[in-house]
């Protein structure tokens, strides 16, 4: 049976307030843990991933993951642990799932994530994200775990990229829907998962800086159900474009 997450938002907010909860601890507690000890990673692993990213990552990320447009999301300063479960996740998909784009030329890359042709510029395009989960399905088929952690570790220690403005939406009110939330509709802080300064945490990906188109797009998938994150839909399922707009508009103003 389907909820009605309009009558039911303050509900859902409290049931759902746990998870957040747990993961708000974890911030508080991430100063005094100590960190565990990194696992070597193999010379061979980081030989390939230094490969993929001048031959393949950069194409799109920027080769320090710094992308340009907002097509393509920022990876500079992203959790390692959050790409290298993105990366796992893609690696893992049944073989009949798995696209070949990453054999293809670079213009058809373009083509399939952006339905634009040679020569057509791309900054503004809209991003066809089921084409550009196909496109990474080809990226990340023939990855072995110790190069996704390379690639990983890799562009979370680039420098990320710096907050910005020139976006339309209302940052104050996306800051208030960041951190405090809207009870009304159900919708825990934003900070309470993925911290104060939108810098995320192991699982968690980092906000800040990130294109807020990107950002924007992204809330829309996750609350239609085309990209299934159930806690997230939950949350955010009675927001609006506009709410999406103002939050994405925040979260890239932040350093």
């Amino acid at each position: 049976m389907k909820m009605n997450w309009t009558r039911n938002a303050p509900r859902a907010a409290k049931i759902l307030s746990g998870i957040a909860l747990v993961a708000m601890a974890s911030f508080a507690l991430a100063d005094e843990a100590a960190a565990p000890a990194a696992t070597a990673i193999p010379k061979r692993a980081q030989d390939r991933a230094n490969l993929l990213v001048g031959k393949w990552c950069s194409a799109c990320h920027g080769y320090n993951g710094r992308s340009v447009s907002p097509v393509f999301p920022v990876l500079a300063g992203q959790s390692a642990e959050y790409l290298a479960t993105q990366l796992k996740y893609f690696h893992n998909l049944t073989q009949d799932d798995r696209a070949v784009t990453h054999e293809t030329v670079y213009e058809r890359w373009i083509v399939n994530i952006t339905g634009l042709r040679k020569n057509e510029r791309y900054d503004n395009a809209p991003r066809n994200e089921e084409r550009a989960w196909d496109f990474m399905k080809g990226v990340a088929r023939d990855l072995d775990e110790p190069t996704m952690q390379a690639l990983a570790d890799y562009f979370a220690k680039q420098t990320p990229i710096a907050g910005r403005g020139g976006v339309s939406g209302d940052v104050a009110h996306g800051k208030t829907l960041y951190l405090e939330g809207d009870a009304s509709k159900g919708l825990l802080a934003c900070q309470m998962c993925h911290g104060p300064d939108a810098k995320g945490q192991g699982p968690i990906p980092r906000l800040a800086g990130q294109h807020a188109d990107y950002v924007k797009l992204q809330l829309h998938v996750i609350q239609s159900g085309l990209r299934n994150v159930e806690q997230m839909q939950a949350l955010i399922a009675n927001l609006t474009d506009a709410d999406f707009q103002d939050v994405a508009a925040y979260v890239q103003s932040l350093d």
